[in-house]
Parts: structure tokens; C-alpha cells; sequence
């Protein structure tokens, strides 16, 4: 309805008739640095000049250095992590260069940039007097500037007329190209260089300007990448709940985000009614779980709830908060979510509880809600009628551990109260042979190979890898031949993997295949990508894991920290679990040159849940090990 024009002709042909085309790009990174800065003026009171900051920032570049770059505009891909791992980056220059050369052609010679930076690989030049326009890269063409500038410097070209050459070369136009080519040999000529040279450099810049990378937009995009890296490097809560907030409208990349806020060792507070805000926040060096992150709720409801809460003051009961909103936008559907995810255990009663008591609690504010709007009053001022004692809370089991996890990741993403792993976490740590997130990390080439223990259960062609997780969704589909095949989802702390059952792997193991199961699975790993895909070989329940694998536990003991209280709780629980499985102590002692190895002649013991749960809280995750069964 405005007085623009506009025109669905592409830019090519506007072009040719006087139109101006300008592309604008809307970037949410930008928003994530506007959302830190807030966040970092209300947490320390510090306004930070984004245009100010230091270039030569040692703390940002050591976070480059260490490939700890997820959420940094640019360089959070897995590829682009290692690359980063290798090359080091001292300067903005490099990040400049990577982010040109990372992109299907140029990537070729990222290898060799980095050997050329580091000493490893000689410089060299295809004629001295482009010295100076190749050195920033070590003698590699890199930008469309430089293949313009070599035109200039030894073809003779103005600026303008550069630009047409590159223009032309990146668009493959064989009449203009033998017409550049000629001009270009002779304005070489006119500089002494000979045609055999000129026409070397010329099929150099030909080939690079192909896929050559205009400099100035990599330097932007360099510049802002690195102004991310600056704020998480120096205020990483603050940067990294801004990233959260605005990865909220998409799981997969919210769990990305937080798992790397574990890596970096923040601590995650679960959702609170009462001291959420409606987008991630920071307390006190921790960060929050925003409330608008939770599934089925609604930023409308979200914001209705932190308005209710600002005027009331903290919400004391689930009746209370039913009875001081409004219940046409805050539905019975958003109160679940909130019940389910954990957001309302500030509240007495648990979750079982609370999500029994949605009837009676909305029956009770809309009983509260009508009285009050008919203005039926007592004299004492209480509503005639209403309600004035809040209902009490049903009887009803507490939720298994197991359900309440389910509900939490169906609900935030991930799990709040824990991980459906951490039971398993030190068979997951013996039995495994990486991690997904290791092996996304990793080239194809460079992926850890497991070869065949004698173990029946590895007997297989070939080098294969064990992947520990949890089985969180199932596909069932059938092949063009009718036969059964299935993938599976299977998710560690670290990230996704596509699991496939070809049919005879299924038929054997559908058995243990169900969603929620945490397993064992053994097969050859692929990266498609940057996904990591595993076709099964075999499968198991980690319960069988225990059973089956395990032939010994080995405790490491500090003889000088170990108290007496302990060693009388690990005696009790080996009495109640006594089974086949041996029992070994390394003693760690600063009189031991190295740790030693004792026998318990006392207890062969089973590894149910509670041995298993009990040895890691007495001595730790890290302490207890296990030994694998042999064939």
C-alpha cells in the first residue's frame, strides 16, 4: 500500500536499467550481543562499547584457540571448531582469513594456511612484485580484493576496470576472458614481465576468483564474531543466557547451548514461578531457566505471570497463583506445563501433587474470581461466598525419577533434575568408546576406530565404535523388499546420534529397543553433515551391561582422606549386595611411589543399582572403575 516500487526481476536485469539492488541481512547474533549488554549492565553495572573493546584481546583469542566457539557468530560448526583447535588465531586477520576460506572450494587450503602461519610450510609468491598483496595470507589468494589489486599491480588495470575482470572471472565469461587476458599480458608486458609469467598469474587469479571471498564482507562478519567471543570469553553467564533466550523458539539448538554451558561449568537453575523472567537471566554467576522456554505456555501467559507477580509479590501456593490471574490467558494447559517442568516446586507438594490438584485449584480461583467480580462482600470485606481456606493438596505417589526426567525434556529440552545417564554414568565412562559430540567433532578421517576385543559381544568384521545414551524417539518404516527397518534416536550429554536397524539387527534386538531405554549400542559411525549416524550391530539395556560385562569394581582409595564412616557405609552395602563380582581397592597414599592394587577377600559383590549409586556417592564418579568381562 506504500509508494515504493517494487519488481520481481532479479538484480541482473534492475540492474541493466538504472535500479538500484541492495541485499539487507537481519542477524540474530546481533540480538544475543544487545541481550548480553543488558544483561551485564544489570548484573555488574559496567556499559560496554562494543566499538571500543580491544582487538588484541589475549583471553578472546585463547577462547578461539581452545575451539570453545559454540554460539559465536561464524565459527560455532563442529569443522569449524577444529580448525580453529589447529590454526591457533593470534589476530583478527586470521579470523578474517578462516572465515573466507571456510566454505566449499577455498577450504582446500586451509591446511596449508595453517602450516604456512605456524613455519611449517614455506611462503611463496608467484612474482615478487604481488609480495605485498599476498603476504596477510602467506602467499595464498584469498579475497576477491587481492585477485583486483594483482590486476592493478601487474596487468596494468584501474580499480574499475579490476572490478570488471573479477566480475567476469567469477561468472565464467569465455568471450570476456580471452579479451582480459590479452589486456592483462600486455599491461604485464609494459612491467617487464614476461607473457609465460603473466599468463600463470593470470589462470592463478582466473582459478581464485571462482570462489574468491570478498574481503570486507568477511572482515564484518569477523569483526562481530569476534565481539561475541569477547563477551563470553569475559562475562560468560551474561553471553551465554543471552544465546539461550534466543535459541528458546528452537530445542535442539537450546540443548547445543546449554550442554556447552556445562562444559564451561555454569551452573543451570531449574525454572522458578517465582524467580524466572520470561527470557534466560543471571543470578549470582548461575543462570536461569526462562520461563518462555517451557513448552506450552505461551509468551503471553509468561508475561501475564511476571506482571501478576510484580504487583502481588511472590506467589506462596498453586491456588494462590491460579486465583491472582487471568485465567482466559494464563489457561490450565500453561499451569500443567509449569507443574510438569519443574517451575512450581517453590510451592509445597510435589509435582504428582500439583499436576492432581489443577482441577480443584481452577475451580477454586474461578469461584474466588466470579465473587469478587459480583462484589459480594462480607462485613469483614471477604467475599461473600467464596472460598476463604484453600483447598488442601490430593494424596498421590511421588513421580518416579524417571518420569519426572521425561516430563522435564518433553517440557525445557533437556533435563533439569538430572540425566537419565548419571546412573550409568561409570559404565557409560568404561564400556564407551567415545561420545557423540566427540565423534561430530571429529573428521572422518581422524574418527577413533575400536577394534574387536575378544569380548563375544565385539566379535564383528571390522573396527567399530560404543556409543552409551538414551533412545528418546523411534521411526518405524519399511523397505522397498518389505522388510523392517528402524531409526532411533540416541542422546548422551553431548549430543544426538541417528541410529539404524537394518532388519536382522532388529529382529534380534527390538526386544530392548523402546524409547526412554538407556543402552549400549555398537556399530560403525558415519558423519554426514556434521550428524552423526551409527548403523547398529548390536544393542544393549545397560541393566544387562551390569550383569554381563562387568567381571570386577575397582575403588580409588586415599588412604590419607579416608574416613572411618565410609569404609563402614561401602561394608554394609557389600553385605546387601553380595554376588560374583570381584572387589579391588587401588590404595593411593603420598608414601606410595604409584597406587597399589588389594584383592577384597572379604566380598565378591553384585553391581545392582544400589551397590552401584552407593560406591559413587561415597567415593565419587571419578574413583570408582570397572573391569570388563573377557570371553
Amino acid at each position: 500500500g506504500g509508494e515504493a516500487v517494487t519488481t520481481q526481476y532479479d538484480g541482473k536485469w534492475v540492474e541493466s536499467f538504472g535500479l538500484l539492488k541492495m541485499d539487507f541481512l537481519g542477524l540474530k547474533t546481533l540480538t544475543v550481543l544487545n541481550d548480553a549488554l543488558r544483561l551485564i549492565k544489570e548484573n555488574h553495572g559496567v556499559e560496554i562499547d562494543l566499538d571500543t573493546i580491544p582487538l588484541d584481546d589475549a583471553k578472546t583469542f585463547e577462547l578461539f584457540q581452545r575451539g570453545e566457539t559454540v554460539a559465536i557468530f561464524q565459527f560455532e560448526s563442529s569443522g569449524m571448531r577444529e580448525w580453529m583447535m589447529k590454526l591457533k588465531p593470534t589476530c583478527l586477520d586470521d579470523l578474517i582469513a578462516m572465515n573466507a576460506l571456510y566454505r566449499p572450494g577455498p577450504m582446500d587450503l586451509i591446511p596449508n594456511y595453517i602450516d604456512r602461519k605456524h613455519g611449517r610450510e614455506q611462503v611463496e609468491y608467484p612474482h615478487p612484485m604481488l609480495e605485498e598483496i599476498l603476504a596477510p595470507t602467506y602467499g595464498i589468494p584469498v579475497y576477491q580484493e587481492q585477485v583486483m589489486q594483482m590486476a592493478q599491480v601487474m596487468g596494468g588495470y584501474t580499480l574499475g576496470g579490476a572490478d570488471l575482470l573479477r566480475r567476469a572471472m567469477g561468472k565464467k565469461k569465455l568471450e570476456e576472458m580471452v579479451k582480459h587476458r590479452a589486456t592483462f599480458r600486455d599491461g604485464a608486458a609494459e612491467k617487464g614481465v614476461p607473457a609465460k609469467k603473466a599468463d600463470e598469474v593470470f589462470d592463478m587469479m582466473e582459478k581464485f576468483a571462482g570462489y574468491g571471498f570478498n574481503k570486507s564482507h568477511s572482515a564484518a562478519y569477523s569483526v562481530v564474531a569476534y565481539q561475541t567471543a569477547f563477551l563470553k570469553a569475559h562475562y560468560t553467564p551474561e553471553f551465554m543466557a543471552a544465546a539461550m533466550t534466543n535459541e528458546m523458539g528452537d530445542t535442539k539448538k537450546l540443548a547445543i547451548v546449554l550442554e556447552e554451558a556445562r562444559h564451561l561449568g555454569l551452573e543451570m537453575l531449574p525454572p522458578c514461578v517465582n524467580k524466572s523472567q520470561a527470557h534466560f537471566s543471571v543470578e549470582n554467576g548461575k543462570i536461569r531457566f526462562g520461563l518462555g522456554a517451557i513448552k506450552g505456555v505461551g509468551m503471553a501467559a509468561i508475561e501475564h505471570l511476571v506482571a501478576a507477580r510484580a504487583k502481588s509479590g511472590a506467589f506462596r501456593t498453586l491456588f494462590g497463583l491460579v486465583k491472582n490471574v487471568d485465567l482466559r490467558v494464563v489457561g490450565k494447559k500453561a499451569i500443567e506445563s509449569l507443574a510438569l517442568s519443574g517451575a512450581l516446586d517453590v510451592f509445597e507438594g510435589h509435582r504428582a501433587q500439583l499436576a492432581g490438584a489443577l482441577d480443584a485449584a481452577f475451580q477454586y480461583a474461578q469461584t474466588a474470581q466470579s465473587n469478587a467480580l459480583k462484589g459480594l462482600s462480607s462485613l469483614f470485606g471477604e467475599v461473600a461466598g467464596g472460598p476463604s481456606i484453600e483447598p488442601a493438596l490430593p494424596h498421590a505417589e511421588p513421580w518416579p525419577r524417571g518420569e519426572i526426567l521425561k516430563h522435564e525434556r518433553e517440557l525445557l529440552g533437556f533435563y533439569v533434575s538430572g540425566h537419565p545417564l548419571d546412573a550409568f554414568r561409570v559404565e557409560a565412562r568404561t564400556f564407551s568408546t567415545t561420545t557423540i559430540g566427540e565423534l561430530a567433532a571429529l573428521s572422518g578421517e581422524e574418527m577413533p576406530q575400536q577394534e574387536p576385543s575378544g569380548n563375544s559381544w565385539e566379535r564383528d568384521r571390522g573396527p567399530t565404535h560404543r556409543l552409551c545414551g538414551i533412545v528418546t524417539a523411534i521411526q518405524r518404516r519399511t523397505t522397498k523388499s518389505g522388510k523392517p527397518i528402524v531409526f532411533a534416536t540416541l542422546e548422551d550429554y553431548s549430543g544426538q546420534a541417528e541410529v539404524t536397524f537394518f532388519s536382522r539387527e532388529y529382529d534380534r534386538l527390538h526386544t530392548y529397543l523402546e524409547v526412554d531405554a538407556v543402552v549400549l549400542v555398537r556399530g560403525t559411525v558415519e558423519l554426514r553433515g556434521g550428524a552423526v549416524r551409527v548403523v547398529a550391530q548390536d544393542l544393549m539395556p545397560m541393566w544387562k551391561v551390569r550383569e554381563q560385562l562387568v567381571r570386577a569394581i575397582v575403588l580409588r582409595v586415599n588412604l590419607e582422606r579416608a574416613q572411618p564412616g565410609v569404609i563402614h557405609e561401602l561394608k554394609a552395602l557389600c553385605e546387601e549386595n553380595r554376588g560374583g563380582c570381584r572387589l579391588y581397592f587401588d590404595l593411593e597414599s603420598a608414601e606410595l611411589a604409584q597406587p597399589q592394587r588389594v584383592h577384597s577377600r572379604l566380598f565378591v559383590v553384585e553391581p545392582t543399582p544400589a551397590l552401584m549409586s552407593g560406591v559413587v556417592r561415597l567415593f565419587g564418579p571419578n574413583n570408582v572403575l570397572l573391569m570388563e568381562a573377557e570371553a
